[in-house]
Parts: C-alpha cells; structure tokens; sequence
C-alpha cells in the first residue's frame, strides 16, 4: 500500500491500514503534512486577523491585571512575534509529542514481549494523528468566514467539546481543558486502539486501556488543577 492509499485507509479502513503501517513505516507523509499544514494554517490566520482586536481578547482572559501588566502583554503580543512563536512551537513540539508517545509504547510493547523498535512506535503514533489533519480545512472554512478578521485562535475549531457542549469563556477554569478536547482526538484515540490491537494482537479492552491511559493521567491532573483554579 503506497503513503497516499494508507492516507486514505486510515479514514476508511484504519486496521487495514496501520497493518500496512507495520509492514512499512511511510512516516514522512502524514509528519510533513501534521507539521506543515498547522504551520501553514496558522501562519495565514495570524497574516489576517484583526490583531488589535485579538490582542484586547488576550488581554481580557488574563483577568484584572495591573495597567502597565496590560500594556506590557500587549507589547509583547505582537503579529510577528506571535506568528514564529506559533511556528517554531509547531516545528518543535508535534515532533516531541510524537516521540515521546513512541517512548510510551516502546516501553509499553516491551513489557508485553514486543520486539518493535522505536522507529516503528514513531510511525505508529504518527500515523494515528492523521484524523487531526482535518482540523487544517475546518480551520480554513473558519477563517474565510470570519472576513471581518475576528477570529481567537481557539475558534479555528470548533470541534471542540467547549464549542459543541460548553461554550465557556475564555477565562473560564475549564475552557482550557475543554478547548483541548476535540472530535479529530477522539477520532485519533479509537484509530489507535485499532492499531495496537493489530500491532500487538490483543484485545480491545486491553488496547484501549493501555491508549487511554496516558489521557487518564494528563487530564486527570490537568482537571484537578481546573478544579483547584475555579475553587479558589
């Protein structure tokens, strides 16, 4: 199965897919368009917003900070500034994020007498995040519909659980957490059950505990953290 058709199977077919996946990594396509295509979204969002305008939303979230506090984010809140920050951070953590998850499952497989190196654990976590390619024409379709520039960043999805159920502001305790939380995730999740239970031939329950239990664990701290914020 060629890069393109295993793009396309893991929408329609993910197991036949991430079979194909096992037997040949093909990790550069799905990396080079995870990290170019945010890279390419948001360096056009931040070339059209009304930045004036995003800068007072940013300000407002930060809550009743001191004037000269205000005046200093906002100096510091500038397009081009915003714009390579944004870049750098896509270039350098959607790499890191992938790589530490590789380490996961490596270690992961191991204990469960895998002999599957970290090559393949990278490409792996790789692939499962292709349902997230989505969120690049969605955030497209966002921003030709704001023509006026007045688009948060947060608003490129709005597939968010804060978006389709919640609609905190944001400010809120939560929004953060639920902001986080989107549909091409989940999406992501069950392609990767999918896949370990094929990788390593073990049940659903089993690949499923052991794909949700990194996520147990950040959000579970991160929604202890929410908790101790909105309480106090």
């Amino acid at each position: 199965m060629s890069p393109l058709n295993t793009l396309i199977a893991i929408f329609l077919e993910p197991a036949k897919a991430m079979a194909a996946v096992r037997e040949r990594s093909m990790v550069l396509l799905p990396l080079l368009l995870l990290i170019l295509g945010n890279i390419a979204l948001m360096t056009w969002y931040y070339g059209v917003v009304d930045f004036p305008w995003l800068q007072d939303q940013m300000i407002s979230a930060m809550g009743n900070v001191p004037a000269e506090q205000a005046e200093a984010a906002r100096g510091f809140m500038q397009r081009g500034t915003m714009m390579a920050t944004t870049v750098i951070g896509i270039g350098l953590m959607v790499p890191l994020m992938l790589v530490i998850s590789a380490v996961y499952y490596l270690l992961v497989a191991k204990v469960m007498g895998s002999e599957l190196g970290f090559g393949k654990w990278f490409a792996f976590n790789t692939w499962v995040t292709v349902p997230t390619l989505l969120l690049i024409p969605v955030g497209v379709v966002q921003i030709l519909t704001h023509s006026n520039g007045q688009l948060a960043p947060e608003a490129l999805n709005p597939l968010t659980l804060n978006t389709l159920l919640f609609q905190l502001p944001a400010g809120n305790a939560w929004a953060g957490l639920l902001n986080s939380i989107n549909l091409t995730m989940i999406w992501s999740i069950v392609v990767a059950v999918i896949g370990f239970r094929v990788w390593m031939k073990k049940s659903t329950l089993t690949s499923l505990i052991v794909v949700l239990a990194p996520y147990v664990v950040i959000y579970g701290i991160w929604a202890a953290f929410a908790a101790m914020r909105a309480a106090a």
